[in-house]
Parts: C-alpha cells; structure tokens; sequence
C-alpha cells in the first residue's frame, strides 16, 4: 500500500514521471485497482456519516432516490461507482486512442488513468470529509453550507479549488494517455479529455 500511496502523491504533484516509473511495474493493473479501491472507501466513509447525521443531498441527482435517505444509499455504492467509473473510462479512451495509432493492452492503459482520476478525487473527498465530520460534530447542515453557498471568500476558495481538482483531471488523465498508450501528443490530449469526461460525467451523476 505504500507503493500505491507514493504513486498517488506522485500523479498529483509529478505525473509525467510517476506513470513512467508505473509502466515498469509488473503488477500495475493492481496498483491501480488498489487506489480507486481506496478512494471510493473514503467516500463509503463520508457517506456514512453523512448518513447517521442526516444529511439532505445539496444537489438533484441522476439516481431516483430520496434526498433524506440518499447518503444512506451511497454507502453501498459509492465504491462500485469509482470502480465502473475508472474501467468505463479506461475502456472508453482505450478505444479513442485507436484513432491515433495507440499502442499497449487495456491493462496498461487502465493503470495510470487509475492514478490520474484517484488523484482529484481525493482531493474532492476532502470537502466531503469535512462536511461529515462537522455534521457529526452537531453543527446544522444549513449553517455549513452557508459558509460556501453565500458569496464570500470561502465561496470563492472553494470554487478555487474545484477548478484545480477539475483541471488536475484533465491534466492528469492527459499525462496518462500519453503514457498508457504511447501517444503523441495531439492524440494524448484528446484521448486523455475524452476518458476524463467519461469519469467525471459518471461520478458527477451520482456521488454527492
């Protein structure tokens, strides 16, 4: 696991060199599931608290379920999703690449995007964290969310810092890419946006 964690640093803060050491690794595929196995049990964990503090969903879903009960919910699926999520992506740039002459198995591919989308979404479940944690701590759903839904400077922080984690995505799954499937960089760019969206649009639909 400390492997897997170095790689996670790794593709946040170096990501052309962490996916060039990953490639060397025989048991990649692994490491990847690894992370994203990691990343959706803290947001299982989130979840859960967000559950047992009652917790209404701060924006519609794709899922038809009940705001009151819905982090109930993602408790049994908030890991499942990051699992489909990475593999669906990964498919889906798989065969992107095949228009630009992209070379290695799904395998190869899927490791490094594992690193790349693991990356920004742990750093999008440090806001769920809190948020949890504060709920726990007996402080009203209301009053937290005020504090970043009012115009404000922690308003505007927080947007901040969505749009890093978002192009921290882009960048990342570029990097992998260009990397898993040894594209140029044209085809690394579009590849690497295409399976980025994949991965957003799935998470984006249903964890909260």
């Amino acid at each position: 696991m400390a492997s897997v964690l170095l790689y996670l640093g790794g593709a946040i803060f170096v990501p052309g060199r962490a996916f060039r050491r990953l490639a060397k690794e025989r048991r990649r595929f692994a490491k990847g599931f690894r992370v994203v196995f990691l990343v959706g049990i803290l947001y299982t964990l989130s979840a859960a608290g967000l559950a047992v503090s009652g917790a209404l969903i701060p924006a519609p879903v794709f899922l038809p379920l009940d705001a009151h009960n819905y982090y109930f919910f993602e408790i049994f699926f908030a890991l499942p999703a990051f699992l489909l999520a990475w593999l669906a992506a990964s498919a889906a740039g798989t065969l992107v690449s095949l228009v630009f002459r992209g070379r290695g198995g799904f395998k190869a591919a899927a490791a490094p995007w594992a690193f790349a989308f693991a990356g920004p979404s742990f750093l999008m479940w440090l806001p769920h964290a809190v948020f949890s944690g504060f709920l726990l701590l007996g402080m009203s759903q209301q009053e937290f969310m005020s504090y970043t839904a009012d115009p404000g400077f922690l308003q505007t922080a927080f947007l901040i810092y969505q749009g890093l984690a978002a192009l921290l995505l882009a960048a990342g799954s570029v990097r992998a890419a260009a990397a898993g499937r040894s594209l140029r960089p044209v085809g690394a760019l579009l590849t690497g946006l295409f399976a980025a969206a994949v991965f957003g649009g799935i998470i984006g639909l249903v964890i909260r």
